[in-house]
């Protein structure tokens, strides 16, 4: 007996109302900057966004094409790209106080970010962003 093939649907994770206030409350969570705290992980991300980390996750995966740990460096790396665009003196900062500023919880962890992201070490990096801006 021959049957007709049914087609596959894939299962979805989430509604699409659920997924856009899950979107807004990102939104809302970059411009109040809890990116900035070294200590700011998926979990505590997912408590100040009022949803649990697995949503989270893929809602950051699904929209953002990256996972948490990236998607954070790239918002603090940004963050940093628009100080040191702004403040002109920032150039002149220690890179210590550059990488705490932006919230990464060591300077070596921000100079992997800036390699890994940039292809720079933060002083490459700072010397390339000086004669970018001049």
């Amino acid at each position: 007996m021959i049957t007709k093939m049914e087609p596959i649907r894939s299962k979805t994770y989430m509604s699409t109302e659920t997924e856009e206030k899950l979107l807004a409350a990102l939104t809302d969570w970059e411009s109040q900057r809890y990116f900035l705290n070294p200590a700011c992980s998926i979990t505590s991300a997912a408590a100040e966004i009022g949803c649990n980390s697995k949503y989270l996750s893929y809602i950051i995966n699904k929209n953002k094409k990256k996972d948490f740990p990236n998607y954070v460096n790239m918002l603090r790396i940004a963050y940093l790209e628009n100080y040191l665009r702004d403040t002109e003196q920032a150039r002149s900062f220690k890179l210590a106080y550059l990488a705490a500023y932006c919230g990464f919880s060591s300077y070596g962890k921000f100079a992997k970010c800036l390699k890994d992201h940039r292809g720079l070490n933060p002083t490459q990096f700072i010397v390339y962003f000086d004669h970018k801006t001049a």
